[in-house]
């Protein structure tokens, strides 16, 4: 088993600056121990840089990495107990798996490896493979050797750089699955770097949103997912619908206006820098799959206490789990509605009047001086840092 002692990543008041530009601004940032933790963001949000600090393969312009303790700002990357896995795998081709594995071993002059090999091998359950050489393996295949050589050092913790990004979609999917399983085989900390949402929420228990060098949120991924703190990670993670509102009143449930419609939410599910004054301006957000469509000739079918707006179904797409509907709204151009394939209405079709209606929990609110926009492709602010 990995010796998993060590404690904590701990990063404080951790920047990178290039010249003029910042590509992390002073962040505090602390990876438990044990923990599967995952850097999200689109490219050049200063995810990797972050990780390559906590490597040493880049020196902080200020702060401090904090292994368990111990401070290893200043040491170099072979001093440090941390591995990397990167997206190319970097094996050697010239090795077989059971040599590539043994490698770092080998290295510290350490003679007697079957054992410790032999057990890395049952871990990526690539015994069969033992004696193939790079080239005669399949991608997802390359990727377990690559954890394996990182794992049999017995670092404190596991680095790994956009490991699955060469991969094509059905493979990265099963090998989400499989380095989870590794890790909670391991027990040790495991540090993720992707701009893929998908994955980050697959594995990791713990995800920060970074957005131009700055952590946007961190938590658990159920929990940014319902209660995104801004419109950049409402957008990032998922899809969701703002609606621009005013709010008519405010109390342990808000009720707000939009284009005449009125739409209620708890008010728990306000992010703490939403204003939410009478009068006040506020983004009304929703995610398309909690939004249930019906024909405008059922609209009196709908149960009371639902919020519910109108609307004509502009264009609809059919992808199997569910069918995807744009919708033109009053109170908004284009709504997104995902419905799941369960009992197709014929009657829902481009041209079709509709009723939206969803629970009011289901609803969060976010401050309106932010851009809607923000974390949407090609968006300023998903861009801003290397």
């Amino acid at each position: 088993m990995t010796d998993t002692s060590g404690g904590d990543v701990r990063l404080t008041g951790i920047s990178k600056t290039y010249g003029s530009f910042t590509a992390v601004h002073p962040l505090e940032l602390t990876v438990p121990q044990g923990s599967f933790f995952a850097l999200l963001g689109a490219s050049g949000c200063g995810k990797t840089t972050t990780l390559r600090m906590i490597a040493g393969l880049e020196d902080p312009t200020t702060g401090t990495v904090f292994l368990g303790d111990k401070d290893v700002t200043d040491l170099p990357p072979y001093k440090r107990p941390v591995n990397t896995v990167f997206q190319s795998y970097a094996l050697f081709p010239h090795l077989n798996v059971t040599e590539n594995i043994a490698f770092g071993l080998r290295r510290r002059g350490i003679k007697s490896v079957k054992k410790q090999v032999d057990d890395m091998l049952e871990l990526v359950q690539l015994g069969d493979f033992a004696h193939r050489k790079p080239h005669q393996l399949s991608g997802g295949q390359q990727q377990r050797v690559a954890v394996a050589r990182a794992l049999i050092n017995h670092p404190q913790v596991l680095l790994l750089d956009e490991p699955l990004g060469a991969l094509d979609l059905k493979l990265r999917r099963q090998m989400q699955l499989e380095l989870k399983r590794i890790q909670t085989e391991v027990g040790i900390t495991f540090i993720h770097v992707t701009h893929d949402q998908e994955e980050a929420m697959t594995m990791a228990d713990t995800v920060a949103v970074m957005n131009g060098g700055r952590v946007e949120q961190l938590g658990a991924p159920a929990d940014l997912y319902e209660n995104p703190n801004t419109t950049f990670v409402a957008n990032f993670l998922g899809t969701s619908n703002l609606i621009e509102a005013e709010v008519l009143e405010a109390g342990s449930d808000i009720t707000v206006t939009a284009s005449g419609a009125k739409l209620h939410l708890p008010a728990g599910r306000c992010s703490t820098s939403t204003p939410t004054r009478s009068g006040g301006k506020l983004l009304v957000g929703v995610r398309p799959e909690k939004i249930s469509l019906a024909h405008a000739d059922d609209a009196a079918k709908i149960p009371e206490g639902r919020n519910r707006i109108t609307g004509r179904i502009a264009d609809s797409s059919f992808i199997g789990v569910s069918t995807q509907y744009v919708i033109d709204s009053p109170v908004c151009p284009e709504l997104e509605v995902y419905a799941q394939n369960i009992e197709r209405d014929a009657r829902l079709v481009p041209g079709a009047e509709v009723v939206l209606h969803w629970n009011p929990e289901h609803t969060f609110g976010l401050d309106a001086a932010q851009s809607m926009l923000a974390g949407t492709v090609g968006s300023a602010g998903t861009e801003e840092a290397a």
